[in-house]
């Protein structure tokens, strides 16, 4: 009998899935689309990272054995953020966002195989069916929480921010 996917895992792991789709999507749209695809990308990557950060990372990183792939995550987590800031602040019509972006990219895929593969499995070995889809519910309220303001703010994608100021010299 085939064993049961925990619901925190089912629900990552569909996160993971539509941002690999959306990031596939990223190289072939045209350049009016670009820019509103990669803030839903924004927005779903930073709420995914974000969920992990609040529920998941630090229950696994009380665990000694665990710590350093959570270290690990959290220094990926960290990577991706600087380069979704630095992607946004470019702008997605430079001549190098394209680079970037599969920078980016390459570590997310990094980051992703290393959850799937890893860090997914071996956190069961300390942490219960039960404990896991009670982060997963915790997961689930915290992204409902934010859709609705998400939504309002531009039918699922969230508006731009303003570019960061030059420093004046």
């Amino acid at each position: 009998m085939a064993q049961k996917v925990p619901q925190l895992f089912q629900l990552l792991e569909k996160d993971h899935r539509e941002a690999e789709q959306m990031m596939k999507q990223l190289h072939s749209v045209s350049q009016n689309q670009r820019e509103d695809l990669f803030l839903n990308l924004r927005d779903e990557l930073t709420e995914h990272m974000q969920v992990e950060e609040k529920y998941f990372y630090p229950k696994l990183k009380q665990i000694g054995e665990m710590r350093e792939l959570v270290q690990d995550a959290l220094q990926e987590h960290k990577e991706a953020k600087d380069f979704l800031a630095e992607l946004e602040d470019m702008g997605t019509d430079a001549p190098e966002w394209q680079d970037t972006f599969r920078q980016m990219q390459q570590g997310i895929k990094h980051h992703v195989q290393d959850e799937e593969q890893k860090i997914f499995p071996q956190c069961t070995q300390f942490i219960n069916d039960s404990q896991l889809d009670q982060i997963a519910q915790q997961c689930i309220r915290e992204k409902e929480k934010a859709r609705p303001s998400r939504a309002a703010a531009g039918k699922g994608v969230a508006k731009k921010k303003p570019a960061k100021k030059q420093a004046q010299v």
